[in-house]
């Protein structure tokens, strides 16, 4: 009998330090409010507020500083995710697992929603790990993405009160702590005119903040700033006063009266003000400059730094740590959008904007910078919403914020990763497409298509048919059935419903788009070679691998001629191929395409690459198949020191190599060889899974047989009788992991001449399988063998037997 398979834990959450997202730089003249911050370092989730929901408070900067803390005492993960809106926290999520991932998995399509990633890692291997999720305006879209439980740490910041970890509240400065600010930051003395400057202003942080600006520029004493600001004619600014806090209205717009005599400053707070709130990337800033989208001269780099340098002393905006990041706070931001409308230059400023971004986009495209993509995604969708009004009466500019979207949506599908954020850019775009375009419009259709995709991307395919089903009859009307980009939506809704299990429906319109494609493109086209390739794995879905094994065949000596031996998909359609054979009971066939696909990575990629790695796995395990123990086992040797070097001792494939290395060593009679690899990976799973996790079980039974079958009976013993007895607890009396213990349990008896204990066990594992396998599977005729000789034994008879 064969050995349990490997156990699988969790993932160890980083291969080192990490700095994830735009952690702002300390302000000047920071209070760090000690209090406040030795309430935020405890474990769990803690979720800061502002007390009286009065934006200003500074929860965000209190957050930082902890942030920073950690960061400088070497934690393994600070990362901060702006969670304004569902777009930023989907993309800080994205930048986040990209981070967790060692250089090993790789990045892109195959690892899950991101956020389930960066959760599920958090809850296993925690430890020295903050993440931060800042300015959260929707509790329940961050919910499902916060770590139910390890050691790491959690802050939210956000306006309301939540009940998504234990609350914080975060008021106003002290009269102490704002007269010690005004001091820090203007260097006047400490006198009766800043108390009645901070009473003005209520306390309020970021009022304070602008307050100190203005009078350090301007080199005026606290009673002058206070006439000055009381002397503000509210009233001509409409509601303005009702619709900030107390003192924000009045310090911001005399920062922004005095900032007004700076072009450059005020066209730079203009663009960000339509861009996205999270921040802005520097050297978008800078492609602003040298296009003179910002006062109308071309500006170079260094002078745009002088600029934003000049903007963060007045408190106008906070740098990130690296410096590449420019966040400016939200009421700020506000504040000038209002005044863009006031004064009619929103249309202006939004067609500056759009015309960059639509110059960016173009210049990533293909573009393998991740973040980059992401960030300008968000960008996008940022100008779509400020801009809204002003394209009302722009067609242009409406026309070029679809043609933007559309861009965004398909970056982001292609990322592999990024389809949560994909759909909250898609779901907008396409009613408005739609609206603006009509439901027959070639665009139209084609966001359908794209927005399809990244429903079917995030594994949600009854989304996706809809509008795929959409599409094709669109195209069918419009193109014909034979159109390249009909059969494009046939094949993309027959991919829908595979995934949604309609397996017979699938098959039906790979059938078609086959047979159309060879009729239209030839039977060598790429297109068509996918088609057959497509049409062989739904043939594979139904279990009729005797009709996918042809279409496979055809599939990669079509694409050995038209792509080369080498080429990505080549290898892709020579890989199924093999898994074919494979499941069709013809591994001997499947090995010579295995030698060939491991040839021909280990000398395109190396000996360590994961894709490497891979194929040695799979030559190893078909080797397996056909008893070519001797063989495998330096496969396998070469697999479990490749994971130890670049995943580390505890990752799920190094243990599973290492499972598979002790039980190839088993095989061949190198007992003494495998029982310390046994003993490793039991103790990892039990570490990191916990003694009753299935895989725990898993590796103690293999364990147990390898002792077993080092004539060390009484170690293999308890094992078993602990693993039997979990089994049926956890699985129950008849799954095949149990019967297999009851199994091994039994002959572990009969070998210490307990045979009168091993029958009845025995007994029973032959009638479960007798029912549940049948009478000739090969475990069944195992248990039956063993059960004649334990009563052989003990001198009984066989049940069924007669006795002479």
């Amino acid at each position: 009998m064969s050995g349990d398979q490997a156990g699988r834990p969790a993932a160890s959450a980083l291969a080192g330090d990490r700095l994830v997202g735009d952690v702002p730089r300390e302000p000047p003249g920071f209070q760090p409010r000690p209090g406040l911050l030795a309430e935020l370092d405890r474990p769990g989730v803690l979720a800061l507020h502002t007390a009286a929901g009065v934006r200003g408070a500074g929860q965000t900067q209190l957050a930082a500083a902890y942030a920073r803390a950690r960061l400088a005492e070497g934690w393994r993960l600070v990362a901060w995710v702006n969670a304004g809106d569902t777009g930023t926290l989907m993309a800080g999520l994205a930048a986040v697992a990209d981070a967790m991932r060692r250089p090993a998995e790789g990045t892109g399509q195959g690892h899950g929603d991101p956020g389930l990633v960066v959760r599920r890692r958090l809850e296993a291997d925690g430890d020295r790990c903050l993440i931060v999720f800042d300015d959260v305006t929707d509790p329940d879209a961050l919910r499902p993405f916060i770590p139910a439980g390890g050691a790491a740490r959690v802050l939210i910041t956000s306006q309301q009160e939540s009940d998504l970890g234990r609350t914080i509240p975060v008021g106003v400065f002290s009269a102490e702590e704002a007269l010690a600010f005004l001091a820090g930051r203007t260097l006047l003395p400490d006198d009766a005119a800043a108390g009645a400057v901070a009473a003005e202003l209520g306390y309020l942080p970021l009022a304070l903040a602008q307050a100190a600006a203005v009078i350090t520029s301007r080199r005026e004493d606290y009673g002058t700033y206070l006439n000055r600001l009381r002397a503000l004619p509210l009233e001509d600014h409409g509601t303005l006063g009702q619709r900030y806090p107390r003192g924000v209205a009045e310090s911001l717009l005399l920062s922004l009266d005095v900032l007004r005599a700076d072009d450059q400053g005020m066209a730079v707070l203009e663009l960000m003000a339509v861009l996205s709130g999270a921040g802005v990337r520097r050297d978008l800033l800078r492609a602003a400059g040298q296009a003179g989208a910002l006062d109308g001269r071309r500006m170079a780099a260094a002078q745009v730094d002088e600029v934003l340098e000049h903007l963060a002393d007045r408190s106008l905006l906070t740098f990130s740590l690296d410096s590449q990041t420019l966040i400016v706070h939200s009421l700020v931001l506000r504040m000038v959008r209002e005044g863009l409308g006031r004064r009619e230059r929103l249309i202006q400023v939004c067609r500056h904007a759009a015309s960059l971004l639509e110059d960016r986009l173009q210049a990533f495209a293909g573009s393998s910078d991740r973040p980059a993509i992401r960030d300008l995604a968000q960008q996008v969708k940022a100008l779509a919403h400020t801009a809204r009004p002003a394209a009302a009466a722009d067609e242009e500019l409406a026309r070029v914020l679809l043609r933007l979207r559309f861009f965004a949506l398909y970056y982001l599908i292609e990322l592999g990763d990024s389809a949560p954020q994909a759909i909250a850019v898609g779901e907008p775009l396409i009613a408005d497409i739609e609206r603006a375009l009509g439901p027959d419009h070639h665009d139209t259709l084609n966001s359908w298509n794209t927005l399809a995709a990244a429903y079917q991307a995030a594994s949600r395919p009854d989304e996706a048919i809809p509008l795929f089903e959409r599409t094709l009859v669109g195209r069918q009307r419009l193109l014909g059935p034979d159109h390249p980009y009909t059969l494009n939506s046939q094949n993309n809704l027959a991919t829908a419903y595979q995934d949604a299990g309609r397996q017979a429906e699938a098959r039906l319109l790979f059938e078609m788009t086959l047979a159309a494609r060879e009729r239209v493109l030839g039977r060598g086209h790429p297109n068509t070679l996918n088609s057959r390739g497509n049409l062989a794995a739904a043939y594979r879905d139904e279990g009729r691998t005797d009709k996918a094994i042809p279409l496979l065949e055809q599939t990669v000596a079509g694409r050995e001629q038209v792509l080369g031996a080498d080429h990505p998909d080549t290898v892709h359609a020579r890989n199924n191929l093999v898994a074919a054979y494979r499941e069709a009971g013809r591994t001997a066939d499947a090995i010579p395409r295995l030698e060939q696909i491991m040839a021909g990575r280990e000398q395109a990629l190396g000996a360590d690459h994961p894709d490497t790695v891979h194929a040695r796995n799979n030559l190893a395990a078909a080797y397996r198949e056909v008893g070519r123990i001797a063989d495998a086992i330096p496969l396998v040797e070469q697999i479990l020191a490749a994971c130890e070097r670049s995943l580390g001792p505890d990752h799920p494939r190094t243990l599973g190599a290492r499972n598979n290395l002790a039980n190839a060593y088993r095989k061949v009679g190198r007992v003494n060889e495998a029982i310390p690899l046994h003993e490793q990976t039991l103790a990892a799973c039990e570490r990191l899974l916990g003694p009753d996790h299935p895989r725990t079980l898993g590796s103690r039974s293999n364990l147990a047989v390898a002792y077993q079958d080092a004539g060390r009976i009484a170690e293999a013993i308890p094992l078993h009788e602990r693993t039997l007895a979990d089994r049926e607890r956890l699985l129950g009396p008849d799954h095949p992991s149990t019967l297999n213990s009851r199994h091994h349990l039994a002959r572990a008896y009969r070998d210490v001449d307990r045979a009168d204990e091993a029958i009845p066990l025995l007994e029973r594992t032959l009638a479960a399988r007798e029912r549940i396998l049948g009478a000739d599977h090969p475990d069944t005729m195992a248990t039956r063998k063993y059960l004649a000789l334990a009563c052989q034994d003990a001198d009984q008879t066989l049940p069924g037997q007669v006795s002479a």
